[in-house]
């Protein structure tokens, strides 16, 4: 069979089609969910955020944020110059939605189980308050 130019068009305009219609199935089984469910509100509350950010600068010492695979814990931990601590500790994993928990912080130290999170990266953010201070800190730890 010989090709002319009008057979070689149609068929380039078929096979264009045809990787179309794959495309368009194949981006329909993609779960195209955001990070954060409270992504909007987080920006409207940004400045709150930076402030809480400077204040976790000024402290002499980070939280410090440890994960030990032998207890499978995690454990937070903050300065000694912090007292009357109250807040949450957000866990979040940006591959899914679905694995994010928060814990709540009340203790100068809190150990958060990792039994049941799934191995990988996880984002931690402490937002958390002591005395009429609010604090705010991220960090990522890799969980196995």
């Amino acid at each position: 069979m010989k090709l002319n130019w009008g057979t070689g068009i149609a068929l380039t305009y078929a096979a264009f089609v045809a990787g179309m219609i794959f495309m368009v199935f194949a981006s329909r089984k993609h779960d195209p969910g955001l990070v954060r469910k409270d992504y909007y509100a987080l920006d409207l509350n940004y400045q709150q955020r930076l402030d809480g950010k400077q204040n976790a600068a000024q402290l002499a010492n980070p939280p410090k944020v440890s994960y030990l695979a032998a207890d499978k814990q995690l454990t937070v931990q903050f300065p000694d110059e912090l007292s009357g601590i109250s807040g949450k500790a957000k866990l979040y994993r940006s591959a899914t939605v679905r694995d994010d928990f928060s814990v709540d912080l009340e203790k100068e130290s809190t150990n958060i189980s990792t039994e049941k999170m799934a191995a990988g990266r996880w984002h931690i953010e402490l937002e958390w308050e002591s005395g009429s201070k609010k604090y705010y800190w991220e960090t990522t730890v890799y969980v196995s």
